[in-house]
């Protein structure tokens, strides 16, 4: 007689999930990936474009047009202004946009939660010739809904 306990069934097996079938991963990590990837390459795209722009290059008639006939500032210092405004923006948009990037890197490799969901969150600043940051909404949506794909 076989050596098992009264309430045992013999016919189990020690590993209960050894039945199941394997669980394939989810493909909503490397969707959000994909779509925050997209918005990160975007945003650093735009800002670079930003960055390269020379505010010199403007019509002098459309500048002066702007500022009012008893403005205390000249043309040369707006064109400084603009020129300081674009290059702060600028680092600041490429610098939200690796962010952004790295953010979809990991959640490709369904790797660091979190870090997919900062960039995801700063991915929507980063604006991308618009279509960057809607990118980045849904990258981050799909992110947060596939919390539990992640290690």
């Amino acid at each position: 007689m076989e050596n098992s306990l009264p309430n045992e069934n013999p016919n189990s097996s020690s590993y209960p999930d050894q039945n199941q079938q394997p669980i394939h991963p989810s493909s909503k990590p490397l969707i959000a990936g994909i779509f925050l990837i997209i918005a990160g390459l975007l945003g650093i795209l735009f800002w670079s474009m930003i960055l390269a722009f020379d505010p010199s290059t403007l019509d002098p008639l459309m500048l002066q047009n702007a500022l009012p006939a008893d403005s205390p500032i000249s043309l040369e210092q707006l064109q400084s202004m603009l020129q300081s405004f674009f290059l702060t923006c600028g680092i600041i948009g490429c610098v939200l946009s690796v962010f952004t990037l790295a953010g979809g890197i990991v959640a490709v490799k369904r790797k660091a939660w979190g870090l997919a969901i900062v960039g995801g969150i700063l991915g929507l600043f980063t604006f991308g010739f618009f279509l960057g940051s809607i990118m980045a909404l849904i990258g981050l949506i799909v992110v947060v809904i596939s919390r539990k794909d992640f290690q």
